[in-house]
């Protein structure tokens, strides 16, 4: 600790340098951070799911609406504990870019399938007995400034108001404290008033009694609509969430190549930057030797001064990636949390300075001093 001084003057010697340096490489842990982050939100969509609630639609396409007589009949198959439907009512608000993820749902049924949703028996009261109303997370709900009572407009993405056009006004009548889905309005408000589609949902989820029947219960549930008009498909909703990622492609191998090339042409940049510093440097480290450091001592100095650039510029990177997850939640609906990822950044940074470190310190340790003063 004696020659931190030492060594931090040595890392800004040549300040233009050093900062468009430092700059490359918290550019490159931010896009580390980002991209590493965004994979684990990703993971945790498809992981982060109940092992005993199913999915139901259509087996024609996921987009396919199924009629609301399906639920009825699937209460029917043994193990089956509750079922719900589920329209999507994914909306805007006020402008394109502000999206509300929305459902329609019948909220009791809704709270059987998924009593961790916890609305309070006031806010179900509520949405009984308001037509148009609505269950907010308190994260939107913050967000746009909504309160209980407020009439919000929205509009819809996919459901033509008879009257209103693509406008639907809801009432918030409940804000959910721990967040919950992004909004919830009533069924019949949504079925009642659309223009197409009337008495189908876009899906069911359905609660298993035993987790581990899920598998025969899903396959009880397609033989029952077996060779029918509306013939479905019944997996878990992490089965969905990995199916539909894997449409988009590999995102971790794609993720994991972006980050290997930046890491690879970083690790030139910095060795190259390193490698000029100490031939720069020559003369000083000679001086250093006729002092008394000894070979171990310029070796740790010249890798003390890698390893303490790049670690602290890494932890810019990853600091910047880690303020900004809030941001991108708030974009594409899910949570992207670094974690464990800040911690292999920090390992990241170290191997990139050992070995980008370790060769001019090599040579600065094996330096003769008579040679380098001599300017050989």
């Amino acid at each position: 600790m004696k020659f931190l001084h030492l060594v931090w003057a040595g890392i800004w010697r040549k300040k233009g340098r050093a900062i468009l340096t430092l700059l490359s490489i918290v550019n490159a842990f931010l896009i580390f951070g980002l991209l590493q982050g965004l994979k684990t939100g990703i993971d945790n969509v498809a992981q982060g799911t109940e092992a005993n609630v199913l999915m139901v639609f259509s087996r024609v396409s996921q987009i396919e609406g199924l009629p609301m007589g399906h639920g009825s009949q699937i209460r029917t198959v043994g193990g089956v504990e509750a079922v719900t439907p589920m329209l999507i009512f994914t909306s805007t608000y006020r402008t394109p870019t502000q999206f509300v993820p929305a459902i329609a749902v019948n909220v009791d049924e809704y709270v059987a399938v998924y009593p961790e949703s916890k609305p309070t028996e006031a806010q179900l009261v509520a949405m009984r007995q308001t037509r148009n109303g609505a269950i907010v997370g308190a994260n939107m709900a913050r967000n746009y400034g909504w309160k209980v009572g407020d009439t919000v407009p929205l509009r819809s993405m996919f459901w033509m108001n008879l009257d209103t056009g693509s406008t639907w006004p809801v009432k918030i009548v409940g804000i959910l404290p721990k967040g919950g889905p992004g909004m919830m309005v009533n069924y019949e408000y949504v079925d009642e008033g659309r223009t197409q589609q009337k008495g189908t949902t876009s899906f069911f989820l359905l609660k298993t009694k035993d987790a581990k029947q899920a598998g025969a219960i899903a396959s009880r549930v397609d033989a029952l609509f077996a060779n029918s008009p509306y013939e479905t498909r019944t997996i878990t909703p992490r089965q969905m969430a990995q199916s539909q990622l894997k449409q988009i492609g590999d995102i971790g191998l794609v993720i994991n190549a972006i980050v290997g090339a930046i890491f690879f042409a970083l690790l030139f940049s910095v060795g190259a930057v390193m490698a000029q510093q100490m031939r720069e440097r020559i003369p000083e480290l000679a001086v250093l030797k006729t002092l008394g450091f000894t070979d171990g001592g310029v070796l740790a100095l010249v890798v003390a001064e890698t390893l303490i650039f790049c670690v602290f510029s890494a932890g810019i990177g990853l600091g910047i990636a880690e303020l900004l997850f809030p941001l991108i939640r708030e974009a594409i609906g899910f949570r992207a949390a670094a974690g464990p990822i800040l911690f292999a950044g920090f390992g990241f940074a170290v191997a990139l300075a050992l070995i980008a470190g370790l060769p001019p310190a090599i040579r600065a340790m094996r330096l003769q001093i008579v040679d380098a003063l001599a300017g050989r």
